[in-house]
């Protein structure tokens, strides 16, 4: 309410924050020395730390899971892990109907973010099951990059990748073998055949 209870109050936070309506969460996640923090760490290309708070924004071509996503990137140090799983789990909140490409790409942020912390067996599970999850979305994110890039080859899988990594750690070569072939056959670009090469090797060597 407005003076004499007329009107609406203006927004308390501006910028991206206050146009994708996450005043309450940027209020309630953070301490006051966190959010300073975060705003003086992301440095945007062509834009700053403030472009969160301050600004009025009337229209974007970024939505809030792009946002949240690309802020996470800002704080991968061991130190700043936790402002990005914060961050993070904010995203996957709203990833519910998201675009199938925006979730693809939260996806591959949180594999890089949680296999950072891959000694600790919480954040492990979660890099497993990102993975998991971005290669359920795989052959719908393949469609929508050939959509949008035309002819182009498809880039690298994260979850693809780094799942087919932790298997072969895990010596668990037939996983690995199925999980490559897999993702070759649906273009996405890596070394897929020489991973196949190699767990059927090892997989020789334990028979």
């Amino acid at each position: 309410m407005g003076l004499f209870g007329f009107g609406k109050s203006p927004k308390r936070i501006q910028g991206s924050i206050g146009f994708f309506g996450l005043e309450d969460w940027w209020l309630t996640a953070f301490s006051d020395d966190e959010r300073r923090y975060i705003q003086k760490t992301f440095q945007p290309l062509g834009s700053s730390g403030d472009s969160l708070t301050s600004g009025v924004i009337s229209e974007t071509t970024q939505n809030v899971v792009g946002l949240l996503g690309a802020l996470a990137g800002w704080f991968g140090k061991p130190e700043d892990r936790h402002i990005a799983h914060k961050i993070l789990d904010k995203a996957a909140e709203l990833s519910r109907g998201a675009r199938v490409l925006d979730v693809h790409f939260l996806y591959s942020q949180m594999i890089e973010t949680y296999y950072k912390d891959r000694n600790k067996p919480e954040y492990m599970d979660r890099a497993v099951e990102a993975c998991r999850r971005q290669i359920a979305l795989a052959r719908g994110a393949a469609r929508a990059l050939k959509a949008e890039w035309g002819d182009s080859p498809l880039p690298g899988h994260r979850g693809y990748e780094q799942l087919a990594i932790i298997l072969e750690k895990e010596r668990r070569f037939q996983d690995a073998i199925a999980l490559s072939r897999q993702a070759e056959s649906q273009g996405w670009a890596g070394d897929w055949a020489r991973r196949v090469e190699r767990c059927e090797k090892k997989l020789a060597k334990t028979g």
